[in-house]
């Protein structure tokens, strides 16, 4: 976008973009800001923190309630990737602002019915706990307080559209590791150990950007559940989708990554497989020297486990249905 620069003496200043909502920069189609972080409002009046060469993707929602998706424009080899944004606090859900609901940051337990219960630095049936740092071997979010005061003073985080990607298959744990990107058109990143997808996580982005990319923790985790359980845009919701396996039904035996985009149907909320694909490695800690690292959701062909669910294993586990997701915060 071109910035007009307003002189005012010997030191012109910058006029703020003039795109205001996610609609009006939708149509657009362009880079909100190459260089800063941008702030516009959603049909509702919601906040949305456009990151830095990002632009609203083609087919984002106008609202935060259908999910609006950014594109990487501007970072070279990861252009084209999307995130979606996860509101937190309150979500006004119309324009005069006289309804809304409350999305809070926090890890969650959920019952048969889908109902959360917030469970904060609580541990997690006597075992689960997001920790600081670890002495067990496995990676810890980059910095889970800063994540934290970041969701919450910026009103939301984004998450990865789809679990992350490559540009050439994986086949096997000893594949070098490479760029990630969260394009539908390319492979799932599979194949990596805990360890080995918060790095490449971490690093998909690098140090020199306004924003942070990181391994999915279990705060981000929990809330995107309720913010897709609060939103649901499924015409059957007779089972909530904290306790989904797979939306695919006759379909899961192709596994969703293998399946078109018309034939996929775990979409909430424009945001893909949560509920189901493969395992996703997840910062939470396990309390276990052998058995540490945490992984949520399920595999597509596996009915015990659903989008919630959390189980554990070795640092050194590794297998085609292990993949991760980042998060991108401010």
């Amino acid at each position: 976008m071109t910035v007009v620069e307003e002189s005012t003496g010997d030191n012109p200043t910058p006029t703020p973009p003039a795109l205001a909502t996610v609609e009006e920069a939708k149509k657009a189609g362009t880079v909100l800001d190459e260089t800063n972080p941008t702030t516009i409002t959603d049909t509702y009046g919601n906040e949305v923190k456009v990151l830095e060469g990002f632009k609203i993707a083609e087919d984002s929602a106008t609202d935060v309630t259908g999910g609006v998706v950014i594109e990487d424009v501007s970072h070279g080899t990861t252009a084209g990737s999307q995130f979606v944004w996860i509101p937190v606090g309150t979500v006004y859900t119309s324009a005069d602002k006289s309804t809304s609901k409350t999305i809070t940051l926090d890890r969650y337990t959920f019952d048969t019915s889908g109902n959360p219960t917030p469970q904060g630095e609580k541990v997690i049936d006597s075992y689960f706990k997001e920790l600081a740092m670890s002495s067990y071997g496995n990676t810890v979010a980059k910095d889970i307080e800063a994540f934290k005061t970041s969701a919450t003073t910026n009103k939301g985080y984004y998450i990865g559209r789809y679990e992350a990607r490559s540009v050439t298959q994986r086949t096997a744990e000893t594949d070098a590791l490479g760029q990630i990107t969260i394009k539908a058109s390319d492979y799932v990143y599979n194949y990596v150990t805990q360890p080995q997808a918060a790095t490449v996580a971490r690093g998909m982005y690098g140090e020199d950007k306004k924003f942070t990319s990181d391994l999915t923790n279990s705060y981000a985790w929990d809330t995107a559940i309720i913010f897709l359980q609060t939103f649901d845009n499924r015409t059957d919701k007779t089972k909530p989708y904290s306790r989904q396996n797979s939306l695919n039904t006759s379909l899961a035996p192709q596994g969703t990554n293998n399946l078109t985009d018309l034939a996929k149907q775990d979409k909430i909320c424009n945001i893909w497989d949560m509920a189901s694909n493969g395992y996703e490695r997840n910062t939470e800690t396990y309390s276990s020297s052998i058995y540490p690292c945490v992984t949520r959701g399920s595999t597509y062909n596996n009915g015990n486990y659903y989008a919630s669910y959390r189980t554990y294993g070795s640092i050194s586990q590794v297998y085609d249905g292990s993949m991760f997701r980042p998060v991108l915060y401010l």
